[in-house]
C-alpha cells in the first residue's frame, strides 16, 4: 500500500525572532544543519508539510532543564546539534549519529542545559572519557569554540589532547 503524499517527509525546522529594520520582530527559520529557509518556504512548509519544529527563545536558545534531568530531552539535543554544525572538535566532519556531551559531568554537579552540552561524534567523545581530550568553557559562548591545541587553563576554555 502506497503512503499517501503528506507522510512521505519529516522536515526539522528551527524557528526563530529577529528585528526587523522597522523595529518589529519577524520570524527566522532554519533547516536542522542546514540553510536558512526564506519566507515563503517557511510558510509553505508550516502549511502541509508534516514538520517538526524546534522554537528558540530570544536569545536563540532551547528551554533548559537544569539538574532535573540527566539524559538530554530531545528539543535541547536538536538544539544543541543545530549549533555545532556537527562535532564539535575541529576538524571533524561527523555531522550524523552525535551524541550530547556534559563538559561539566552530570554526576559532578553539571546542568542539563546547552552552555554545559556538546555535540560529539563517538570517537572524540571515547576520547574525552579516556582522558586524552580534555573540554571546558561555555558551548554556547562563540569565543570558547575549541580549538585542537588550546588548554583548559588557558582562561578562554577548549580543548586538551
Amino acid at each position: 500500500m502506497a503512503r499517501p503524499h503528506r507522510d512521505r517527509h519529516l522536515v526539522l525546522i528551527h524557528l526563530g525572532h529577529a528585528q526587523s529594520a522597522d523595529g518589529g520582530v519577524s520570524t527566522t527559520a532554519q533547516l536542522h544543519l542546514g540553510p536558512a529557509l526564506p519566507d515563503a518556504v517557511r510558510r509553505h512548509l508550516g502549511c502541509d508539510a508534516r514538520t517538526r519544529v524546534v522554537h528558540h527563545d530570544h536569545n536563540g536558545m532551547a528551554v533548559s532543564v537544569g539538574r532535573s534531568l540527566r539524559i538530554v530531552p530531545d528539543r535541547t539535543r536538536l538544539v544543541v546539534e543545530h549549533r555545532d554544525g556537527g562535532c564539535r572538535v575541529p576538524g571533524c566532519g561527523a555531522t550524523r549519529w552525535l551524541q550530547c556531551h556534559h563538559i561539566v559531568h552530570w554526576e559532578d554537579g553539571g546542568a542539563t542545559d546547552t552552555a554545559n552540552l556538546l555535540a560529539m561524534c563517538s570517537y572524540h567523545h571515547g576520547l574525552h572519557h579516556r582522558g586524552r581530550l580534555g573540554i571546558t568553557g561555555n558551548a554556547d559562548a562563540p569565543a570558547t569554540v575549541p580549538t585542537p591545541w588550546s588548554s583548559p587553563t588557558s582562561g578562554a576554555g577548549g580543548w586538551k589532547r
